[in-house]
């Protein structure tokens, strides 16, 4: 993905008065280990494959995704070992663009 592309897709999706990293793991002290250790092996795959991802991201709607790799089909991964799926709303405004990873098949998007 050419910069421009991207700084489109930041712009649009992305609250850009908070910072996201590129190809930067961050954490919420919060989650556990295996929702940790899964978002670990997703960013570990993006890199090995060159796609450029950020990790919690502050999206413009207020709410934080785990992992944002705009190259993908669905760029927004959720990893939900813990969580619930939920907030109704999130879910609307990005289904075409997000998919769920599960812990009993964490590899199923690759």
């Amino acid at each position: 993905m050419d910069n421009t592309s991207l700084n489109n897709f930041v712009r649009e999706h992305f609250n850009t008065y908070i910072k996201a990293n590129k190809n930067c793991i961050k954490h919420d002290p919060g989650t556990g280990r295996e929702h940790r250790r899964l978002v670990n092996d997703i960013c570990d795959w993006l890199l090995d494959n060159n796609i450029t991802f950020f990790t919690r991201v502050h999206l413009n709607t207020g709410k934080i995704a785990d992992i944002v790799a705009p190259e993908l089909a669905r760029p927004i991964i959720e990893v939900r070992s813990s969580e619930e799926k939920k907030d109704k709303e999130y879910l609307d405004k990005y289904e075409k663009l997000m998919q769920f990873v599960d812990v009993s098949n964490p590899f199923k998007l690759m």
